[in-house]
């Protein structure tokens, strides 16, 4: 998405990030009064909202004010963020950690984390990069590496969500190694408030 750098540079991704906030925990709230109490919704956070003095202070509000149990919420932070400022990220993210909160590491494999420093982040989830899954489509098994990123993370205490998957060659190959959740075009597109209510209600027929 192009025009997030730009957001961030004049730091209105803040208020859109409080927005977006709001609004995906109002969704949650749709989801329990729709019967669907058990569902975990993921929030991006960019390190500019993160890093922002009353972040944590906010989302709490929020949460109290919209009665959303924290352990359905995973926010999702990508591997950037931990370019600078590593210490106080990681007592942020071990702060909202602590308070129920679920934490995955964004487009894993692309950026600044290695298996030896992803050991130190304060996350629970390692969500690897569609780079990765769009190879499973023109590399031989052994040639892969995103077996092993599974293995790794899973040995490291975290579960594992493969972003982009539109094949069925795709989801054998990430359901074979264990992957523990997929997400993409397969699954399913995105979808409005309204329409996901009536998906899961037309599911629980």
């Amino acid at each position: 998405m192009e025009f997030i750098p730009l957001l961030e540079k004049t730091k209105l991704i803040i208020a859109l990030g409080e927005c977006i906030i709001s609004k995906s925990l109002n969704f949650q709230k749709a989801l329990r009064e729709a019967g669907h109490d058990n569902l975990m919704i993921s929030i991006n956070v960019s390190p500019i909202q993160l890093l922002k003095k009353e972040f944590v202070a906010n989302l709490m509000h929020l949460v109290e004010a919209t009665q959303t149990n924290p352990a359905l919420i995973c926010l999702e932070i990508t591997e950037s963020i931990f370019e600078s400022n590593t210490q106080e990220i990681n007592r942020l993210l071990r702060l909202l950690r602590q308070t129920g909160f679920h934490i995955a590491l964004d487009d894993f494999g692309t950026g600044f984390s290695s298996f030896a420093r992803e050991r130190e982040l304060q996350v629970d989830c390692i969500k690897i990069d569609q780079y990765f899954i769009r190879k499973l489509e023109r590399l031989r098994e052994e040639e892969t590496v995103t077996g092993d990123i599974i293995s790794m993370a899973h040995k490291q205490g975290h579960y594992v969500v493969a972003e982009g998957v539109e094949t069925e060659t795709q989801k054998h190959y990430l359901l074979t190694h264990g992957c523990d959740k997929i997400q993409g075009y397969l699954i399913g597109r995105p979808q409005s408030q309204n329409e996901s209510l009536a998906l899961l209600e037309r599911q629980a027929e």
